[in-house]
């Protein structure tokens, strides 16, 4: 009889344990005594949310400070926002979360998750307080990252990322360095607009060998040595880099150079195939374009403007598109002249140098030019006379004279 009561207690407790690890919805947390709930718990299935009104004890400076421990998985989301007063959250024990969202949090400094390793969905915004990631060994996986106007001046929480599928980092004005260890990106990177947008962040990306979508914008370098494919598009827009380099680099959906003012020098040397457009344009230092050694197929269009003098193709065998290649340089178009008249350019075609205001494909040339026109065949700036023109040239001179005498 007495072991019949005490297995009844028994799984009485443990009903009532697993009712409090378990929810369909969503736990709020709004006093301590919902925190020791969660504690409770080694994995918690649902999700937990931290709101505008915590009651929790404030210190001198009216901050809040929420620490929880035991629990190791969160199978739903962790959600903290708008809670202006909580400048300290940890989480000791936590391993996994599903999703992980920290938003509005204006004066949290503190944001301590030792054990953290895995989290699917990784965003955290407006947090200008924050300036490190306690993540002990780091997040490792992920299938989406923003971090967007924040105070991190350093990522190292998740440096050691193997796999991501979106990343997306922006407007964090004291971060100056990106490094991650991921292989391959299958969805999009998008980095923009951090240290305070002076273009002084370094971006390295060593392991990294295949992508869908890269954006880069506001960086002094740039660093992807294994990068071999990215099926769509590969850009770089108004950053501080002198130079970039892919050595491995085989072909991209499509690739863009647009305002990087201090860039000198592109080399890819393996690069074959660009299967959508391929821009360069208002790159101010970039005279010389000759980094595209094996580049033979453009299925897109190829816009090049700018002030270069000298642009070098020399295995090119087919543009599908649009041909447009206009610079306020001295320029010889006679090469592309050539390909033109070969049909390697299958599209509309357009070369000029010496032109006041080189404009993009999507632009007419305006201003005086000179050098070679779209139809021109010779050499740029050469001018050649028939022997037709001559001769009507001189017996029109003989007429003028014997009317005078």
């Amino acid at each position: 009889m007495a072991i019949t009561r005490y297995l009844g207690l028994t799984l009485a407790l443990a009903a009532t344990t697993l009712a409090q690890c378990s929810n369909s919805g969503t736990l709020t947390i709004t006093a301590s005594a919902d925190a020791s709930q969660l504690a409770s718990c080694t994995t918690y299935s649902g999700s937990v949310a931290i709101e505008t009104g915590l009651s929790v004890p404030k210190d001198s400076n009216g901050h809040q400070q929420l620490e929880v421990m035991t629990v190791k998985k969160i199978t739903g989301n962790l959600t903290v926002t708008d809670a202006i007063s909580l400048s300290s959250l940890r989480f000791d024990s936590l391993q996994s979360i599903g999703g992980f969202e920290l938003g509005g949090l204006t004066v949290m400094s503190e944001l301590s998750f030792p054990a953290l390793s895995q989290c699917n969905q990784l965003n955290f915004t407006s947090l200008p307080a924050l300036q490190n990631l306690d993540f002990g060994n780091g997040i490792t996986r992920a299938q989406s990252i923003l971090i967007t106007n924040t105070g991190l001046s350093t990522l190292d929480g998740i440096s050691n990322l193997e796999a991501v599928d979106t990343f997306n980092v922006n407007n964090n004005p004291a971060l100056q360095n990106i490094s991650l260890q991921v292989t391959d990106i299958k969805n999009s990177l998008d980095i923009e607009a951090n240290d305070g947008y002076i273009s002084g962040l370094s971006t390295s990306f060593p392991m990294l060998e295949t992508a869908t979508n890269m954006t880069f914008r506001n960086c002094s370098s740039i660093s992807l040595p294994a990068l071999s494919n990215v099926t769509e598009n590969l850009g770089f827009y108004g950053n501080a880099f002198t130079s970039f380099a892919a050595p491995n680099l085989t072909s991209a959906g499509g690739l863009v150079f647009v305002d990087n003012t201090e860039l000198t020098n592109i080399s890819l040397p393996k690069l074959t195939a660009i299967n959508g457009t391929y821009q360069i344009a208002n790159n101010t230092q970039l005279i010389k374009v000759d980094g595209f050694t094996k580049l033979s197929v453009v299925t897109g269009a190829l816009d090049f403007s700018g002030n270069f003098t000298d642009v070098e193709l020399p295995a090119l065998t087919q543009v599908k598109g649009a041909f447009n290649m206009q610079t306020s340089g001295k320029f010889d178009c006679s090469t592309f002249n050539k390909y033109n008249d070969n049909k390697v350019i299958k599209g509309d075609y357009f070369c000029q140098g010496s032109e006041d205001k080189p404009g993009r494909a999507d632009s007419k040339p305006t201003g005086t030019s000179s050098g070679s026109s779209p139809t021109d065949t010779g050499a740029a700036g050469h001018f050649e006379a028939s022997v037709s023109m001559v001769m009507g040239g001189t017996s029109l001179v003989a007429g003028l004279l014997q009317l005078l005498f």
